[in-house]
């Protein structure tokens, strides 16, 4: 298949840094990814191997004006940092630096205010970092039995299901071994994971126009989670780091799905 659709901004010859939650998941899914759009890129992954909630509770503590102070994620990592050769990746330079992290519901210390505080923050790559919040977790991405899946308009996870929810993949989903992904596979994922996005904040589980997805404030998914938390209802499963490419280039990908939909399996 011809690939119309790559991560052109990505090709540039200066590294990027993804840190990530899990050493594993996030790991194979980042680097298949690069691997389908920018195989030219530079890149450097960073395991942060907590959860979320942990690196709120630092900010909390440590940081609690970290807004205003602007601080740099790298250094505030590397302060924690006991291996040498992950504080040698973390003293490099980087052009982008994306943040991957989990929802974790059921965290037994969750720090939701400064989750959201984070999320303000951390909006542009090129600049503090941009994070991207997956709902319950990374494996959101997966959690389809069969491509496309009109069923994954009311896929939801209740707060007790959040606590198994990779066993609760594992045993349904048809999509685990991602070396097995193409170039089409993440497409069709990600058309999948951005109708749910715009169930959750337009109402209609669609794909929006290019300049309208670019309006689009991830504190706004966060918060409608985080209210049907709150009222005890099941929240929606959503892969935001999927989102990645399509940030780089939103017109074009719209433009490719627009014109490809039976090729793409949406």
């Amino acid at each position: 298949m011809k690939k119309c659709f790559v991560m052109v901004s990505l090709m540039r010859n200066s590294k990027i840094l993804f840190i990530v939650e899990g050493a594993n998941d996030e790991v194979s899914f980042v680097k298949r990814l690069l691997a389908k759009y920018a195989g030219n890129q530079e890149y450097e992954i960073y395991p942060y191997k907590c959860t979320i909630h942990v690196l709120a509770q630092i900010l909390f503590n440590e940081y609690p004006d970290f807004e205003e102070d602007e601080i740099d994620i790298q250094l505030v990592l590397k302060s924690k940092e006991h291996d040498r050769n992950q504080r040698d990746l973390l003293s490099q330079k980087f052009r982008d630096i994306f943040l991957i992290f989990d929802f974790d519901p059921q965290h037994n210390a969750p720090h939701f205010d400064t989750v959201r505080r984070m999320l303000n923050y951390f909006n542009d790559s090129s600049d503090h970092g941009k994070l991207y919040i997956n709902y319950p977790m990374m494996q959101a991405y997966k959690h389809f039995s069969v491509l496309p899946d009109d069923s994954f308009e009311q896929r939801r996870v209740s707060l007790e299901e959040c606590s198994r929810y990779k066993q609760i993949v594992g045993s349904t989903s048809c999509y685990t071994d991602i070396n097995q992904y193409t170039y089409q596979t993440f497409v069709s994922l990600m058309v999948h994971h951005v109708r749910k996005a715009n169930l959750i904040l337009e109402g209609r589980y669609e794909l929006p126009s290019a300049e309208k997805y670019v309006t689009w404030n991830h504190l706004s998914i966060y918060d409608y989670q985080c209210k049907l938390l709150n009222e005890g209802e099941p929240i929606y499963v959503l892969n935001t780091c999927i989102f990645i490419p399509i940030d780089f280039a939103p017109k074009r990908f719209f433009e490719l799905v627009s014109r490809r939909k039976v090729e793409f399996d949406i």
